[in-house]
């Protein structure tokens, strides 16, 4: 990590704008691709005998006393279950109602485009007050991403859009004959002190709860996993789930 005055800062990333007086460098800071990590992590899983169901909506459980032993899908379907883990992201909530919990996640909707690289292209991942700008590897430049609490709404507003558009040309002016080439907006599963909630789930022999890791799940997929993955297969928790319980609320 180096701090840089504003000209340095230039001579690193000649497109930051002209009234930025001070930066810091990180040379190690990078960012994941998610589809691409979360179909990797798909393929291995397959690979070690996992069946995903694709496409298939739960709306229930079946219990036996303090264990579930199958969940229900709107297909009519009812498939068996010996542990029953829930990462449902923002809709997690709903999910805690089949098991009289109340599961304090709420969703955070976040919008986000991607321009078209200038020519000379943006050479870093830029941070800014209130956005950022990831130059990929196709020619395009990610700016995300806005925080708002609107329920369920998925949609790219104009609003959002603008406020990402202002902010990217404030770091970097020249981006202003940049081409859109895309808008999209995603929920973030946000919980009262902006941690995740790992571990048992209380009152239930077999049910895990891995949710409400805010904006930054795709980062804390990989220790995530496995450690509840430990959980599930030994029966202890691992020490490092335990400040993230859902009993801390």
């Amino acid at each position: 990590m180096h701090w840089l005055n504003g000209e340095e800062a230039r001579q690193r990333e000649p497109l930051l704008a002209p009234d930025i007086c001070a930066a810091i460098y990180v040379p190690e800071e990078s960012q994941v691709k998610a589809p691409q990590l979360v179909n990797a992590f798909a393929q291995a899983a397959s690979k070690l005998g996992a069946t995903f169901y694709s496409h298939r909506e739960i709306v229930g459980i079946q219990r036996h006393n303090a264990r579930v032993i199958g969940i229900q899908t709107a297909q009519g379907e009812t498939i068996a279950c010996d542990h029953l883990i829930i990462a449902a992201g923002a809709w997690a909530a709903r999910c805690g109602a089949w098991l009289n919990l109340t599961l304090p996640v709420s969703p955070l909707r976040g919008q986000i485009l991607s321009l078209r690289q200038p020519n000379p292209p943006l050479r870093h991942i830029i941070f800014g007050a209130g956005a950022y700008l990831a130059p990929k590897n196709d020619g395009t430049i990610i700016v995300g991403a806005t925080k708002e609490e609107v329920g369920f709404a998925a949609q790219v507003t104009a609003g959002g859009i603008a406020l990402l558009l202002n902010t990217a040309l404030k770091l970097a002016p020249s981006l202003e004959h940049s081409t859109v080439e895309a808008l999209w907006a995603g929920l973030r599963p946000k919980t009262p002190d902006i941690q995740p909630i790992l571990g048992p789930a209380p009152s239930w022999e077999n049910v895990t709860l891995a949710t409400g890791h805010n904006s930054i799940g795709i980062l804390l997929s990989p220790i995530t996993g496995h450690t509840i993955a430990s959980l599930v297969t030994t029966g202890h928790t691992p020490e490092i789930l335990c400040p993230f319980s859902l009993q801390r609320f």
